[in-house]
């Protein structure tokens, strides 16, 4: 995980010039980018990766074209916000595309209505998660909401969490995490 000042270095050095890096910074945060946009949106593995590159490039042109003159944000924070719209929409227009029908028939599955029925399971599988982390208790709903949600570095969250290392930070997620998928379990 990379400091606010070796960002703050990074984002300098591509202002001066340093095209080379926008490789680094691809390859860097390209995968842990495709993982979150499968799990958290949705998206195909394609769409994700299509999504991070076009993220990646906008973070370039916005540099080069004065747009973004100062970082206030991680600059992976800033990639996975832009990477997070582009998936957004991306999603919604493959919604809007019409089904084709490859075969000559119709069949009664085409009328349902799979969008409702996928917002419903995954308003559902919301809830049996909010239930859980409810039930687990605080030390662990905080450190998975900061892990998992709010994408913190294991040291952010020993500090927060007031654990004695990174070692019990992360053998306390995992464990909570355990319990977590007991819970959600069927």
């Amino acid at each position: 995980m990379q400091t606010q000042l070796e960002d703050t270095t990074l984002f300098e050095a591509i202002k001066r010039g340093d095209h080379h890096l926008i490789d680094q910074l691809y390859l860097q945060h390209r995968d842990a980018f495709v993982t979150y946009a499968q799990r958290q949106l949705y998206a195909t593995e394609a769409d994700a990766a299509d999504c991070f590159q076009d993220a990646v490039i906008a973070f370039y042109k916005n540099i080069v074209s004065g747009k973004l003159q100062e970082l206030t944000c991680s600059i992976r924070t800033y990639l996975f916000s832009i990477g997070k719209r582009l998936v957004y929409r991306r999603n919604k227009k493959r919604q809007r595309e019409p089904a084709t029908d490859h075969e000559a028939g119709i069949n009664p599955a085409d009328e349902l209505d799979w969008s409702l029925i996928d917002r419903f399971e995954h308003a559902h599988q919301q809830e049996v998660l909010q239930t859980a982390m409810n039930k687990i208790g605080s030390p662990c709903r905080e450190i998975l909401t900061l892990y998992y949600y709010h994408h913190y570095p294991i040291e952010s969250i020993t500090e927060s969490v007031g654990l004695p290392s990174d070692g019990a930070t992360r053998i306390k997620k995992m464990r909570c995490l355990k319990e977590l998928k007991k819970l959600v379990k069927p």
